[in-house]
């Protein structure tokens, strides 16, 4: 599924109107029927319907909810708070339909604004829509604090009122929907925090509205269950341990063993046939306690932290970082990975390293490489603060991904995967269990090895980033809580997906 931008969504409106041929009137009506359709499911015959109306197209879809639920038996009014002279086109045609069939509609008045939210059992916000920009003015702003302080079902039809569509930052007084149902495609701050939890329960309803094909490559698009049942690698008869795969895990200090054991553990619970760690001799006894599948490759190490090493040729994937610290010698082992002809996965304490030189070496690399940044690494790897990295997480990931010719992972809610093309893949699992240390050096483990199993670049990371969420979730399904998810827990339950 496609997740766009405002500018993305009227360019998609114009094409499907002016290029497809399916008028404006038509599409409002699709999109008022499925919405309704949808509501029908959320609400009982029971329940007194408002239906808030600005008085934009959103207003229109609002209109067309209205006439079908009347049509469908449902107690329903409106109240519109705007001026009838506003309305155009399909907006004013499906205004005129509703007071043909003699709904009651009243228009915005603040003394009789309380009785009205209070009487409401559900409330239907088709105030603004996608054209919502800069801030809430008056009466809306009114209007909607009484919406949010009401007891009533919230349902927001495309976007929640006072939500830009494509900013992460959102109103005081924006709607704070219990459902919305989004026209034909996400909108990118549906998949953004903090402007996703005004959303609620997302389902999108399909209204016919299509997107230029010569473009479509370039937008981003959802990855979840579907896309990694279609894409996911499988075991064949016949194989063996280095057709499964051999990886090259690198990282571990005397202060931090446990990243590079849950990243070599990760690896191969995943489904690695061969796992080839690069760590210290302190870190090595402790993993050979707990790993008995590994193998071991000769290193130099300074006061407890890995110097130098011979990189291998004999592995499909190196992955590098996780608990490796920020000694300055450590650098050297950083750059022997980016010059070595193999793809390789940059995390955690790889990414400190990445300075002008190092950064020109990747750029050049003929060799698939991955970085796996959260936005605190993101932000020193652009030379930005945290704040601008949150704020602009599709942008910044495109422009660095394309910049260094690199495969970037922005890990967080919905982590964001971009080909070195610019190609942007949403993911669409995990929860807030995964907010623990260690939970990034597990994805590590597991997209070294969906990297041995897939040709396609895109598709096994995505994979990787989508299996890692989903285990939690299972998780949760399960028993756990978000409290008391682990990485540990998160291994050892891989069997979970697989």
């Amino acid at each position: 599924m496609y997740i766009l931008s405002k500018k993305e969504m009227f360019e998609a409106d114009k094409f499907t109107i002016e290029e497809i041929g399916i008028k404006e009137e038509i599409l409002m009506e699709n999109a008022g029927q499925k919405m309704a359709d949808e509501i029908v499911k959320i609400v009982s015959l029971k329940d007194l319907i408002t239906i808030f109306c600005g008085f934009g197209n959103n207003a229109g879809d609002g209109f067309v909810v209205a006439r079908k639920l009347k049509n469908y038996g449902f107690n329903v009014r409106i109240l519109i708070v705007s001026d009838e002279k506003k309305f155009k086109n399909s907006v004013l045609l499906n205004y005129l339909i509703c007071k043909n069939l003699k709904i009651k509609i009243n228009f915005y008045d603040e003394g009789c604004l309380d009785d009205i939210v209070k009487n409401s059992n559900v409330i239907v916000d088709a105030l603004f829509g996608i054209g919502f920009k800069g801030e809430i003015f008056a009466p809306f702003n009114n209007v909607i604090s009484k919406i949010n302080s009401s007891t009533a079902k919230i349902i927001s039809l495309d976007i929640p009122s006072g939500v830009n569509a494509d900013l992460n930052v959102v109103q005081k007084e924006a709607v704070k929907a219990d459902y919305t149902l989004t026209v034909s495609f996400l909108k990118e701050s549906s998949v953004l925090f903090p402007s996703k939890l005004n959303y609620g329960k997302i389902i999108v309803v399909d209204a016919g509205i299509c997107v230029n094909p010569n473009i479509a490559s370039s937008l981003k698009k959802s990855w979840g269950e579907l896309e990694f049942k279609k894409t996911k690698p499988v075991k064949c008869p016949g194989t063996n341990k280095r057709k499964e795969g051999k990886a090259l895990i690198v990282g571990g200090s005397n202060n931090m063993p446990g990243s590079i054991i849950l990243t070599s553990k990760a690896f191969c619970e995943a489904g690695g046939g061969l796992t080839l760690v690069a760590t210290t001799k302190y870190v090595k006894e402790r993993l050979i306690s707990s790993m008995f599948e590994a193998t071991y490759l000769n290193v130099n190490e300074e006061e407890g932290f890995l110097k130098d090493l011979e990189v291998i040729d004999d592995v499909d994937v190196i992955a590098c970082g996780p608990g490796l610290s920020r000694k300055s010698f450590s650098r050297n082992v950083v750059r022997k990975i980016i010059l070595s002809n193999k793809i390789i996965v940059l995390d955690a304490d790889a990414l400190f390293f990445l300075d002008d030189e190092l950064l020109n070496l990747i750029k050049t690399r003929k060799f698939a490489t991955v970085l796996t940044p959260h936005e605190g690494e993101m932000a020193r790897l652009c030379n930005v603060s945290s704040e601008i990295v949150k704020n602009n997480r599709f942008s910044i990931s495109k422009e660095k991904a394309k910049e260094l010719n690199v495969y970037l992972v922005l890990k967080g809610p919905h982590t964001i995967v971009t080909t070195p093309k610019g190609e942007q893949f949403i993911n669409f699992s995990g929860n807030e269990g995964l907010s623990k240390g260690g939970s990034g050096d597990v994805l590590t483990g597991i997209i070294a090895y969906y990297l041995t199993k897939n040709e396609n670049i895109q598709h096994a990371i995505s994979n990787a980033v989508y299996f890692h969420g989903k285990v939690a979730d299972l998780l949760l399904k399960n028993g756990e809580t978000k409290n008391s998810i682990t990485p540990t827990k998160l291994i050892e339950n891989l069997k979970l997906v697989i």
